[in-house]
């Protein structure tokens, strides 16, 4: 999704548990998985299939996150939620869980966004698939006059294609956002799960922002 749609997502779900300048730093390290850089590293937002890669990236920054907060370094155990939560919450977005849903659902007109469930193993779905990346249409997307044509012809398994980054996309738009919300909070809700056995209940107030500094 666009940057300002992972800001709302990951403030409506955490803003309530972090202090302002820890909710923050996960917020920049959300967005800097954005980089023009891993914009070829499928399994960061999910693309080309790269579910297993994907949910193995989740799970080395859960756990990073944990042994960097074992170690007395918040700030970078804050970082490594925040690319998590880039990753979980592009799935959504960048993937057809949304599309299938709405299908077995009989249409649009029988869904809401808050009945969208959310997604615990993309590897255990076998008609599940996500946008392969192309340069050639990355480029082509964003270049003055040739973009709009360039969205509308994108081939249909393309990230292209099947993105609903934003509002524009379509209508299933409200759907993968209500999911990855929803989703953002779950993995808020495991690490800290993680982070607690680590550490004990001072550790996660510590990662909480709510305990004595490190």
């Amino acid at each position: 999704m666009i940057a300002r749609y992972h800001v709302q997502m990951t403030t409506e779900a955490l803003q309530a548990h972090f202090d302002p300048a820890g909710l923050q730093r996960i917020i920049r390290a959300n967005l800097a998985q954005d980089r023009v850089i891993n914009q070829f590293t499928p399994a960061i937002h999910f693309d080309s299939n790269a579910f297993a890669e994907g949910e193995a990236l989740i799970r080395a920054e859960r756990a990073l996150a944990v042994r960097q907060m074992q170690a007395g370094r918040r700030p970078e155990a804050l970082a490594a939620f925040g690319r998590l939560l880039h990753t979980r919450q592009d799935f959504y977005a960048h993937s057809n869980w949304v599309a299938l849903w709405v299908a077995q659902q009989g249409g649009l007109a029988n869904c809401q966004p808050e009945a969208v469930p959310i997604c615990l193993d993309p590897r255990r779905e076998p008609a599940l698939r996500s946008g392969r990346g192309s340069v050639l249409w990355f480029l082509a997307c964003r270049m003055p006059l040739l973009g709009r044509w360039a969205l509308a012809n994108a081939p249909a398994d393309t990230h292209e294609a099947m993105n609903l980054d934003h509002p524009g996309r379509g209508p299933l738009f409200p759907l993968a956002l209500a999911a990855a919300t929803r989703h953002t909070t779950q993995e808020f809700g495991l690490l800290l799960a993680e982070i607690g056995p680590a550490g004990g209940p001072a550790l996660a107030q510590a990662f909480l922002g709510r305990g004595p500094g490190l």
